[in-house]
């Protein structure tokens, strides 16, 4: 019998408002192998690594570590899908454990509003949490629909990864796990140079040009060593490659045309999943010709195998 895993779930704030599908991918994979996400209630922004923190420590502080206080009710480890807010945790974590003046004042700050943060209660990114519950090896065992010929770009970003002192989950300068789980789903992963420069998203609020001018550089150089897609575990950045890439195409009147997936909705199309399940549709950056190449490798593969040679593909 299958022992059934349950997180509860901290979706952030962009999927639920800007992402839904990446949501509905990941609960899809997840549930294949047999891991569930519990709605993790009252929980509020995590806060922003960046902006928030760098106006006042404290209050950041505050905000993460009431979130994790939420983890006492049930007893279920926290896991998400974005890499700013799993940044943002596991840096509260860090910094309470080391500085008792801050645990006093957090803890002073939380009793006020009824909570008490208890430290060491767990939380996953789902991109690590694949690498290294599930694991290649496991996941090449369920691939239905090898992505093979599909060249595609790992970008990490900057957070799940970032600073190692906290992750501790790959090599912060030549990480080689996302590629071996994208291997196992029988794609071919290029390389590319600068590929852990960030994506530029962040810089936007400031510097419009400045962000679009990053993002440009990274899908340039991702396209011209031959990727003919994105995957990547950061919804910020989804929303940078996909979200703004005609914006950078008319900035820098270019054609770039390079579909963007998430980790899981990657896995999910191996793993036999439809584009509809997936919410491929939801893209601004057209997935759906790529996808089309690989069903129709598959069929062409079934036709084969049944020894139906003569008849027209897709007819029906």
């Amino acid at each position: 019998m299958v022992q059934e895993v349950s997180f509860s779930f901290f979706p952030g704030c962009l999927i639920r408002s800007r992402l839904p599908h990446l949501e509905k991918s990941a609960r899809v994979v997840l549930e294949k192998f047999h891991v569930t996400l519990a709605e993790l209630k009252e929980a509020t922004c995590c806060p922003n690594p960046i902006y928030f923190r760098d106006l006042n420590q404290e209050t950041w502080l505050t905000l993460a570590a009431r979130n994790l206080s939420l983890l006492t009710g049930d007893g279920k480890p926290m896991m998400t899908l974005c890499s700013g807010c799993y940044n943002t945790f596991r840096e509260c974590e860090h910094t309470l454990a080391a500085n008792q003046r801050l645990r006093k004042e957090i803890a002073q700050n939380l009793e006020n509003i009824g909570r008490e943060y208890v430290p060491d209660k767990g939380v996953e990114h789902i991109a690590p949490f694949l690498y290294e519950k599930i694991g290649p090896d496991r996941l090449a065992t369920q691939v239905i629909r090898p992505l093979k010929g599909m060249k595609v770009a790992f970008h990490h970003g900057c957070h799940f990864i970032r600073p190692s002192h906290l992750h501790q989950f790959d090599d912060p300068d030549h990480p080689t796990k996302m590629e071996a789980l994208i291997r196992a789903l029988g794609a071919d992963v290029v390389d590319f140079p600068r590929k852990m420069l960030c994506c530029g998203l962040t810089v936007m609020g400031v510097d419009p040009d400045l962000s679009q001018q990053m993002g440009f550089e990274k899908l340039r150089l991702m396209k011209a060593e031959g990727a003919e897609a994105v995957v990547l575990a950061c919804p910020s950045c989804m929303l940078q490659f996909d979200h703004n890439q005609r914006l950078i195409e008319s900035k820098f009147d270019t054609k770039l045309s390079l579909p963007v997936f998430f980790l899981t909705e990657i896995i999910g199309l191996a793993l036999g999943e439809s584009p509809e399940t997936l919410g491929l549709e939801q893209h601004r950056v057209d997935v759906l010709p790529l996808v089309r190449r690989l069903l129709l490798q598959e069929e062409k593969k079934t036709v084969k195998r049944l020894g139906l040679n003569n008849r027209p593909l897709l007819q029906e």
